[in-house]
């Protein structure tokens, strides 16, 4: 049986292109190394990811006609095309991710398709031709991204696919046939480059298939058949490259596709079925050659595809047996499809689910189980806006508590007391919370122009997330005020401080195997802010009403210590987050007097926010990887407006406020109630 593995159309679709084996294969539609779901591209109706970093933190793949690099903290970038080219797509990355291989149309070989080579120094570089051919692609790169291996049309071969090996000092170099067969393509290469394995037409077997590994030393050498089968495929290699994974026709079994692993000592050997199924194939493997992954039917569950993870002692298991084996429960409404690639020792599992999410499963001493990458994304998110969930706490205080800091001005010698409070709601897609104050404080004027506040308080938020997780944000504060008046003229300055110390209890949670589960921590948090603001009082008077016009200047900043979770399979360590702002507002504050009792108060407010986006929040899933989520976006422009109602309740003035903005990273709306006694 053969198979024709290239494909040189530009308008192919990528899921057929790697390998070329998805016609014989339908059940196969994620590349060796691809996660898919991270997003797409602008204009685009899809994406795929081929290949992922040693640390997880990079993928590539393709997403509307382009190649992209993927990270957590920049998404989905596209790195162009070749010459002014119309197509890009990355098969392959290094193992820190700042090497990109695949292939793309180069504009100056007439939209030739040729292997290229990224870097965020050079960009996408093309590694040209072999000998003159009309055709190259790249699908594997060593671990430092000095050697990378593919397939090329050969013009000293009458344009045959070759393999090939490139190196920057050699160039492109093919690796030849298989015995005279007409046809070689390279799929993996060793962490050092110097063993490459893949599959190629054999010349003494009639031209059928067969997985290959190549050295210097030794050149091309057929891997051979899986008992007396017809053809067999090389995906993977350890990386010492002792050890080579793929799929191949067992003679023993009818010509059925089944996962092989073979090595110098035992040849090629067939990994066997999943419960009785009726095929199997190997994708990858770990480092040191141990643990072999990839996809099978599950002839126990009507020979649906599974991710299956393989070892010496334990066989052939689905991942969710191999997890059910080590104490988790793998829910039923959540399923694995293949499993693409594992790590150094086999402990980590990464693939696809039914849904065409990307998952993550484990067994560590950190914890175990199985995640959902694209939904334990969004839970990261969750917990990642605490600092600016912080933040509008002290926003409330300056511009809620203390927002009016005209109200109850004294004349020399005399003082007041107060009780306050707010209460508001923080909406925003990404960051819904409850969020709350109250306060004692008292005044003293110095004179008719000096007077000095300082008030002491509580503060609250409470923020609901995901599968049961929520954040609260207590602290205490104290909130120092100096008004001045300018001499000879209506106008009044004031200066605001603010200062906060508490903590957060942030539970977050997520789905392991399909459980909630909750990993939570107890960071230190604490805030601070500062307000400058200029009143020109009863600037216009007309009868018992008055306007007062201002404009004020405010920083804003937080901080929620680093802390790392506990509890939960997937506990993350959180790095310090810090979160500054700057506003200026510009308003008109408005006076009318009902009776000698009741005044009715009102605000319209235009504000500036200085900053477009929140500060990032990054961190480390413990065991795994490193991330950093972006920051949320800020409107940088709102409108407030509040009515007030000021009321004589002998012996003091009690006040209550409704507000409203816009849209802001603060509290959208909250009321405001205080009682005042003046002496």
């Amino acid at each position: 049986m053969r198979l024709d593995i290239v494909c040189k159309n530009k308008h192919r679709s990528p899921s057929l292109i790697y390998v070329g084996i998805a016609a014989m294969l339908p059940l196969l539609t994620h590349a060796a190394d691809g996660l898919t779901d991270l997003d797409i591209l602008s204009g685009g109706l899809g994406s795929a990811a081929y290949a992922v970093s040693a640390d997880g933190s990079v993928a590539v793949g393709f997403s509307a006609d382009r190649a992209f690099r993927w990270t957590q903290a920049g998404g989905m970038v596209a790195l162009g095309v070749l010459n002014g080219g119309d197509f890009s797509i990355a098969y392959g990355v290094s193992a820190d991710g700042s090497v990109v291989v695949g292939s793309a149309d180069d504009g100056f070989a007439s939209n030739g398709i040729r292997a290229f080579r990224w870097t965020q120094a050079g960009g996408m570089v093309s590694l040209g031709d072999l000998n003159g051919g009309d055709f190259s692609q790249a699908f594997g790169v060593s671990a430092d991204g000095s050697v990378v291996v593919g397939n090329a049309d050969d013009g000293f071969a009458g344009n045959a696919s070759r393999a090939f090996r490139w190196t920057q000092a050699g160039g492109m170099v093919s690796l030849g046939d298989l015995n005279g067969g007409d046809f070689s393509q390279a799929s993996g290469v060793s962490a050092d480059g110097s063993v490459v394995v893949g599959s190629a037409f054999d010349g003494s077997a009639g031209n059928d298939s067969r997985a290959f590994r190549w050295t210097q030393a030794g050149g091309m050498v057929s891997l051979g058949n899986l008992n007396g089968g017809d053809n067999s495929y090389g995906f993977g290699v350890s990386a010492d490259g002792g050890t080579v994974v793929g799929l191949a026709s067992d003679g023993s079994a009818g010509n059925a596709s089944r996962a092989f692993r073979w090595t110098q000592t035992e040849g090629m050997t067939s990994l066997g079925v999943l419960n009785g199924g009726d095929f199997s194939m190997g994708l990858g493997v770990s480092g040191d050659g141990n643990v072999v992954v990839g996809l099978a039917t599950d002839g126990s569950n009507g020979n649906t595809s599974r991710a299956f993870r393989w070892t010496h002692t334990g066989g052939m298991q689905s991942v969710e047996q191999w997890l059910a084996a080590n104490g988790v429960t793998v829910a039923s409404g959540i399923g694995t499809q293949s499993a693409n690639a594992t790590n150094a020792d086999g402990s980590v599992v990464v693939g696809t689910l039914e849904n065409s999410h990307a998952f993550l499963a484990r067994v560590s001493t950190v914890g175990n189980g199985m995640i959902d990458l694209v939904d334990f994304n969004r839970t990261l998110y969750g917990s990642g806006y605490t600092h600016v969930q912080a933040n509008a706490q002290s926003d409330l205080i300056m511009h809620g508590l203390h927002g009016n800091p005209m109200s109850g001005l004294l004349t020399q010698g005399h003082y007041n007391v107060w009780v306050a409070g707010d209460w508001g709601r923080q909406d925003h897609a990404t960051n819904d919370a409850d969020i709350g104050s109250g306060e004692i404080g008292a005044a003293y004027a110095l004179t008719d122009d000096i007077m000095f506040k300082l008030a002491l308080g509580r503060t609250y938020s409470h923020q609901d997330s995901l599968y049961g997780g929520e954040t609260n944000v207590r602290g205490t504060y104290v909130a120092p005020e100096l008004i001045v008046g300018i001499p000879n003229t209506s106008l009044k300055f004031s200066v605001s401080g603010y200062f906060n110390d508490g903590d957060a209890s942030i539970k977050r949670g997520y789905l392991n195997a399909g459980t909630p589960v909750i990993s939570s921590g107890n960071p230190d948090a604490s805030a601070s802010a500062l307000r400058l603001r200029l009143d020109w009082l009863n600037a216009y008077r007309n009868g018992n009403l008055s306007l007062s016009p201002y404009a004020s200047f405010t920083w804003l900043d937080s901080h929620i210590d680093g802390y790392t979770e506990t509890g939960g399979g997937f506990p993350v360590q959180w790095n310090r987050r810090n979160e500054h702002t700057t506003q200026a507002r510009l308003g008109m504050d408005s006076s009318y007097g009902l009776n000698d009792r009741v005044k009715l108060l009102g605000r319209i407010e235009a504000v500036h926010g200085m900053d477009g986006h929140s500060s990032n929040a990054s961190g480390t899933i413990l065991g795994l990887s490193s991330f950093e989520l972006s920051g949320m976006n800020y409107r940088q422009n709102w409108l407030r407006a509040g009515t007030d109602v000021e009321a004589r309740i002998d012996p003091g003035t009690a006040s209550l406020m409704v507000n409203g903005t816009t849209e802001n990273y603060g509290s959208s709306y909250w009321i405001y109630a205080s009682y005042r006694l003046t002496f």
